[in-house]
Formats: C-alpha cells, sequence, structure tokens
C-alpha cells in the first residue's frame, strides 16, 4: 500500500508542478533555490481537500484562510535537510499542504500549519513545520477520512495531530491514543538528541581522559532524559 493510497482520500489526474515554475513562484534566495533544484525529482499535485471533495466548509478569518488543502507527491534526489526543504515547499503555496516524500524504500510526510502575512495579506507565514518518516506501522494510522472536523481548519489541524503521534510511534513503538502536546514532547526529545550528538562530537575530540570521562557521564544524563521521556509516554498511552 501507498502513503496516498493509507490517506484514503479523494485523487485527480496527477499533475506535474514543474521545479522551475516552482522557483520562480517562490524566488528564493540564491541558497534555497540550490536546495530545492538538488533535492526536487519531480513534483505532482494529487489530490485537492475541500467542500466539493471532503464536504468540509472552507474556513477563512484575519489570521487565517483554509479555501483548499493540496496534496502533492514528491520525488527526492537525496534525504537530507528535509525540514529546510519542506519549508521552502510549504512556504510555495498560499493554501495548506500535505508533502508526500518518497526517495529510495523511504517515504515522509510533511504538514506545516500557515497563518496570513501581517505585512502582505497575498503571502503566508509558517506556524510550524513538522516532518515524519512513515514505516509500515505508520500506515495503518493514515486514513484521513476517519476524521470528524466542523471545518478545513479544524481538518487540518487533526491532520497535523496525526502526524505528530506518528512521530511518538516512531520514538517509542506505540501510537498514542490520547491528545497531548506531543509537539512540545518530539521537540524537547529532538533537543536532547541534539545535545547527545555535541558531546559525542566533543568525546572525539578530547585528548585528556578526565575530560572523556566526564563528557560520557553527560552523554549518560542526557540518554536517561530520553529514557525517562519515553517512559512517560508509554505510560500515557
Amino acid at each position: 500500500m501507498s502513503v496516498i493510497e493509507a490517506l484514503n482520500i479523494p485523487t485527480l489526474t496527477k499533475q506535474r508542478v514543474p521545479v522551475k515554475t516552482l522557483v520562480e513562484q517562490l524566488r528564493p534566495t540564491p541558497e534555497n533555490k540550490r536546495l530545492i533544484e538538488s533535492h526536487v525529482a519531480s513534483m505532482y499535485l494529487v489530490s485537492l481537500l475541500n467542500e466539493q471533495t471532503i464536504h468540509y466548509r472552507a474556513y477563512r478569518d484575519d489570521d487565517y484562510s483554509y479555501q483548499t488543502i493540496y496534496v502533492l507527491q514528491i520525488t527526492l534526489k537525496k534525504n537530507d535537510q528535509l525540514t529546510d526543504l519542506t519549508s521552502q515547499l510549504h512556504a510555495a503555496f498560499p493554501e495548506p499542504t500535505i508533502l508526500l516524500m518518497e526517495h529510495m524504500d523511504k517515504e515522509w510526510i510533511s504538514v506545516a500549519p500557515k497563518r496570513i502575512s501581517k505585512i502582505d495579506q497575498t503571502k503566508t507565514v509558517l506556524e510550524d513545520n513538522v516532518v515524519q518518516e512513515i514505516s509500515m506501522d505508520s500506515m495503518n494510522y493514515l486514513n484521513l477520512s476517519q476524521i470528524t472536523a466542523i471545518n478545513l481548519k479544524d481538518y487540518y489541524t487533526k491532520i497535523v495531530q496525526i502526524v505528530y503521534k506518528i512521530g511518538i510511534l516512531n520514538l517509542i513503538k506505540v501510537y498514542p491514543t490520547v491528545d497531548l502536546d506531543y509537539k512540545s514532547i518530539i521537540k524537547k526529545y529532538q533537543a536532547i538528541q541534539a545535545n547527545i550528538n555535541n558531546l559525542k562530537e566533543q568525546y572525539k575530540r578530547a585528548s585528556m581522559k578526565s575530560e572523556k570521562m566526564d563528557i560520557d557521564d553527560q552523554i549518560y544524563d542526557e540518554e536517561q532524559k530520553q529514557k525517562n521521556i519515553v517512559k512517560r509516554l508509554k505510560e500515557g498511552v
């Protein structure tokens, strides 16, 4: 089963989105232009989720616009810098987007809530950007037809929560059934992992035995913090 099949959403005939057109529309910095061109092999619009296709009414106020949700399928040339890449791709579209990415035998999903820019109301600003790898286990939880919502904004918000829950599934191998602030939990876990990676680099450069022992103790403490997060999550699900 593919990710698009697991989502169980109305699809349309694939429409190619040329990378050149995307870059022209986005007008990125030279660095971000290189990022897009070096990573995106192809991009296709595969679904439009709106009142006509999923029967949830559009939502718009002074801060948010949810008229249609674009679902895009992307084949990658390489799979590094995915957070930076998806931030650029989400920003290229004024309405909310769901990005389905694939590279070799791996797949990812990315969602990014947006608000209307206060400076230029024709543009949007990303409030968040979530990227999670899709495993065979997580395929079982991607069925968007099971969502009940009052409008497209509420619908997309619930998709974001599903993607965060998939992040928790990737951490603890259990899919959470309760709604918590998983964004903060994952961010905290990732921050600890960044500290561990940094400490491991320091360990490689350390020359004194005492210095290495001190760093080793710090790594242990950080790993215990991660284990405590996982333990609390398992108790909570």
